[in-house]
């Protein structure tokens, strides 16, 4: 049985999912906007949000929880402290997915699970797993051969980073790592990275 780590406050995580079995999880526009907007309702009071990518059958969160002074403006504090416990954390993302299944079940007339059992996460530690994971993120729809360059792909976060759109994503931060906007651009050039150089390989096969 695997072991969840808990979702702390001011730690960054990737968190992602795969759909169950063969199935997608979005079909259309309308469901990718779904799932976007469900994303806003739910996680951005809790979440600064560096990188994002919607494919058929799987996705892609990289966030950091917010400190706790900022939680505790949406969630419960423990009773008779100012602590949020990490479960309420961890809850939030499990009804925004829970939320978006019950919608998309209703849709296609459809039952069961969607998503594989629970959604997964991993700690983001360096700078350079930071970097990495971005990149990692946005080339999923080029790597997955749906498009054949990133800026084709509308359901990820890379053209919402490049424009001066206002967005909930934490833009300056994620330039800020890179060094500015054109070695962003630069960076995102190589699709495949290694791994950062301490040995683990940090991320998932998603598969299509």
């Amino acid at each position: 049985m695997e072991i969840k780590i808990p979702l702390e406050p001011a730690h960054y995580y990737h968190i992602y999912n795969h759909a169950n079995g063969f199935d997608n999880f979005f079909n259309d526009r309308k469901d990718y906007q779904n799932f976007l907007n469900g994303y806003v309702r739910y996680i951005v009071p809790i979440c600064e949000t560096y990188a994002y990518c919607f494919m058929p059958n799987h996705f892609h969160f990289f966030v950091q929880i917010k400190p706790e002074t900022e939680l505790l403006k949406t969630l419960k504090s423990r009773e008779g402290t100012l602590k949020v416990d990490c479960e309420t954390i961890s809850y939030r993302f499990s009804h925004y997915f829970n939320s978006y299944a019950q919608s998309y079940n209703k849709k296609y007339n459809r039952h069961g699970s969607l998503f594989r059992s629970g959604f997964k996460r991993k700690p983001v530690d360096s700078n350079e797993y930071f970097t990495c994971l971005v990149r990692y993120i946005h080339s999923n729809p080029v790597k997955d051969k749906f498009v054949n360059e990133l800026d084709q792909w509308e359901f990820s976060s890379y053209n919402l980073l490049l424009n001066s759109t206002d967005s909930f994503l934490n833009k300056a931060a994620v330039l800020e790592r890179f060094g500015d906007i054109d070695n962003f651009r630069l960076a995102h050039q190589n699709i495949f990275d290694p791994p950062p150089s301490n040995g683990r390989d940090p991320f998932p096969s998603s598969g299509r």
